[in-house]
């Protein structure tokens, strides 16, 4: 039951939006949604922070991660861009609305509210530069990022799961159970979850350096003459 004047606990909040305490605490340390009220010993939280909460659900069901939804929600600044980048940005804005909202949806660019496309993930949006200049045009390009997304966002969580699984079940001290204050399980959750964040996405790199320097030379003999780039010879940013 809510306490008096619409405040609630943080059970209580958890309760009316169907989300765990846990989750409510996340979304607090993304600065996501605002810190309680206290009142002597006990935090409450208000109607705002109940509106806050049902958006932040709502944009996941659309299928936004939480990095687009920072974006979306004002709480990450967007990253500059250098001239180049501008003109291409607000080209996509305008001739391809689709692919500038399933790239959103991964956190890689977001609308403003004045309508503009701005950069959240300057150095993916930079790779897509570099390919670029080798020759591939720019929409195939962020096509390809958008299925590579889909596709990795699936991989992604199942490594997240069973590695976190196997590190957890291996390391009795980090089970919350052991952990004796809610902070405290805070501050090594955001520790371990940064720390294999880390190890994953270096893993994968280096999967990656091992195995791409050998098969694209492969890909591009076999093609031959009817190579799928379309090399048009010029480094400038186009979305063709």
């Amino acid at each position: 039951m809510a306490a008096e004047g619409s405040r609630y606990t943080v059970e209580e909040l958890a309760s009316k939006v169907g989300m765990s305490p846990r989750n409510i605490r996340a979304h607090q340390t993304r600065s996501l949604l605002s810190a309680p009220i206290r009142r002597g010993r006990t935090a409450y939280y208000e109607e705002s922070h109940v509106r806050r909460l049902e958006a932040i659900k709502s944009l996941q069901r659309q299928g936004y991660n939480l990095v687009a939804i920072e974006a979306i929600l004002g709480v990450r600044s967007p990253e500059p861009a250098g001239e180049a980048l501008e003109l291409l940005l607000q080209r996509l804005g305008r001739e391809q609305p689709g692919l500038v909202h399933a790239l959103a949806r991964h956190g890689v660019l977001v609308r403003g509210e004045n309508g503009s496309v701005e950069m959240v993930r300057s150095r993916l949006m930079r790779s897509v530069v570099g390919l670029n200049r080798a020759g591939v045009h720019t929409v195939p390009s962020l096509q390809m990022l958008s299925e590579v997304l889909d596709r990795l966002r699936l991989i992604a969580e199942d490594l997240v799961r069973s590695t976190g699984q196997r590190i957890v079940s291996a390391t009795p001290t980090l089970r919350a159970g052991a952990m004796s204050t809610w902070d405290e399980l805070d501050t090594r959750t955001d520790l371990l979850t940064n720390s294999m964040i880390g190890l994953l996405t270096e893993a994968f790199r280096v999967a990656l350096e091992n195995f791409g320097p050998t098969a694209m030379p492969d890909l591009l003999a076999e093609w031959g003459g009817e190579s799928p780039l379309h090399p048009h010879g010029s480094p400038t940013i186009d979305i063709g």
